[in-house]
């Protein structure tokens, strides 16, 4: 509202996110509440996504609401949404570039499993809670040469390696050397273990040794992945399976149970043997799911990702240097100044992104197989006929991430793909000023930076201001499943939005969370009294005989394609 009253060009564009697991899981959360506890079996897909689709769009309706009440100064003729036919075409269409390029790819990795939500979830959804755990101790049998630490002995199961880091002189001599464990955990069968070189491993944590599970750790797949490249493969077998629960190949006294269970059995194991040489009580940061709020399983699946390190045809560049070099060349100015460098070492380790997704709310993945076993077909619209073989074909049933749309936000909101669309609102574009929260910075900033970069060449907006979150006055998150939340409708009605506005913005610095209560608005509405009955004193001071002059710009606005041009 200020800029467009200096007489600039101006567009706030408003829209609302379709929060694919967020909202998925909130609805199933309810049916499960309603006694529907395997909704999807119960409901199938299309009655699930009816009921995912009537709770959110009455979710948006709130939303919308609440933005035009708190005055938002929006051109609500534009208002999009990221699941709408324009931005779906968008996402289709990226995809398919991305495809061509060789940048998305559909691969065989260790990804973070959900069980509770039965999906996958990306590193950035992870959220590292810390909890007591235990820190055991042991050797795989009384003839190996060394002991290895673990806080997951369950998962040794499914061992295949011993890495030792390359300059500790008490392991050097066994690197390269392979030892056959009979009958390991009561199995049923020998494990093969190799002793590899691995110079991330600590020499002064545990013991130094480390057992490597491929199948069971991001960290270790990385090291199979290694050694495979160095012609000296190693074995990945898979113990834990999708439901959470030990599988066949950990052998037939440990299928089917829990991880808890499987790990009382196997340390009750090492004890009998006199193998475990210390159970060591320790803090431990876990991943959990951000929406399903269980510890999430590191599972090898075959899913969809792309790859941040290959280099893109004709630009010769990574997806990864295109992010670090928008910032690092000043064209993306990021405030406060300090997440430049948390931004930067993001990028420093960011792993290939994991974007497919089990669950059925959001862009279904637009790759089609064929069922006489011909090539896969990237499609933008839908098909159901082999265009090699005439023989049906059917979809892809995963869903993409909800940051790969989100991602295309500043130019997908503008006409793009449609060149003629995009053209008479490219003036918008890299738009001047975008603000987010500090817990959205990897999730949105970054993949905005990432697409605009790969698709336009230039970045997505020129400054960025981080704020903070804001929580109740206790300084928790908040959160429907805490009951704490608050309408601001609710507010408004007695406070008024002004109170409520400045109440907001008011002692809040760059970056730094704050915290929500009612004195704070309270105080604010006095303060805006002030301010009127200021207003109203001058006013009914000034003689309104007198004439006054001033000077106006010349400024003439046009009402165009629903914005304000100068």
């Amino acid at each position: 509202r200020f800029q467009l009253m200096l007489g600039k060009k101006v567009l706030l564009l408003p829209g609302t996110d379709h929060a694919a697991v967020a909202t998925q899981a909130r609805v199933e959360k309810k049916l499960i509440e309603n006694g529907i506890k395997n909704q999807r079996e119960e409901l199938g897909r299309k009655k699930l996504l009816e009921k995912i689709y009537e709770y959110s769009e009455q979710s948006k309706k709130t939303i919308l609401k609440q933005i035009r009440k708190i005055g938002t100064s929006a051109d609500w003729s534009r208002l999009a949404y990221t699941f709408d036919e324009e931005r779906s075409k968008a996402v289709n269409t990226v995809f398919k570039k991305m495809y061509d390029d060789g940048l998305v790819y559909r691969g065989y990795r260790v990804v973070n499993w959900s069980v509770k939500g039965q999906s996958t979830c990306s590193d950035d959804e992870l959220v590292h809670i810390e909890r007591d755990a235990k820190l055991y101790t042991f050797k795989y049998s009384k003839d190996f040469p060394f002991s290895i630490a673990t806080t997951r002995p369950e998962t040794k199961l499914g061992d295949t390696a011993v890495a030792v880091n390359p300059k500790d002189e008490r392991y050097k001599k066994y690197i390269g050397q392979t030892f056959t464990i009979k009958d390991f955990g009561q199995v049923g069968h020998s494990i093969i273990l190799k002793v590899i070189a691995d110079e991330h491993v600590e020499i002064d944590f545990g013991t130094g040794a480390l057992g490597v599970t491929p199948a069971h750790s991001s960290v270790d797949f990385e090291m199979y992945e290694c050694q495979k490249a160095k012609n000296n493969p190693i074995d990945l077998i898979q113990v834990i399976g999708i439901d959470g629960c030990m599988m066949q190949k950990a052998g037939e006294s440990y299928a089917h149970l829990s991880v808890k269970e499987a790990r009382e059995k196997f340390v009750k194991w090492l004890e009998k043997e006199e193998l475990l040489e210390s159970v060591e009580d320790i803090k431990q940061n876990v991943g959990t799911s951000d929406r399903f709020g269980d510890v999430v399983e590191a599972l090898p699946m075959t899913q969809w990702f792309v790859d941040v390190n290959k280099e893109i045809p004709r630009k010769g560049k990574t997806l990864k240097q295109l992010m670090r070099e928008a910032v690092s060349s000043g064209d993306v100015d990021i405030v406060p100044e300090r997440f430049i460098k948390v931004y930067f070492n993001w990028i420093d380790n960011l792993r290939d992104w994991c974007i497919s997704r089990q669950i059925w709310w959001g862009h279904q993945i637009p790759v089609y197989y064929c069922k006489g076993a011909c090539q896969s077909v990237v499609s933008l619209e839908p098909i159901d006929m082999c265009p090699t073989c005439g023989k049906n074909i059917e979809q892809d049933p995963d869903t993409l991430d909800t940051w790969f749309s989100s991602g295309l936000w500043t130019f997908s909101t503008l006409g793009w793909p449609d060149e003629e669309k995009f053209e008479k609102m490219k003036i918008f574009h890299p738009t001047s000023f975008m603000q987010m929260g500090h817990e959205i910075l990897f999730f949105w900033m970054a993949r905005m930076i990432l697409m605009s970069k790969y698709i336009l060449d230039e970045v997505p907006f020129k400054k960025v201001y981080i704020h903070g979150m804001l929580r109740d006055k206790d300084g928790q998150k908040f959160s429907k499943s805490l009951g704490n939340g608050i309408d601001p409708l609710d507010v408004i009605e007695k406070y008024g939005t002004d109170a409520l506005r400045w109440s907001l913005i008011g002692g809040v610095s760059p970056g730094n969370d704050s915290r929500f209560y009612l004195e704070k608005v309270e105080g604010a509405r006095n303060f805006a009294n002030k301010l009127w009955n200021v207003a109203r004193f001058i006013i009914g001071k000034i003689d309104t005989d007198i004439k006054i002059d001033i000077e106006i710009p010349q400024t003439k606005l046009l009402q165009t394609n629903g914005f304000l041009k100068n």
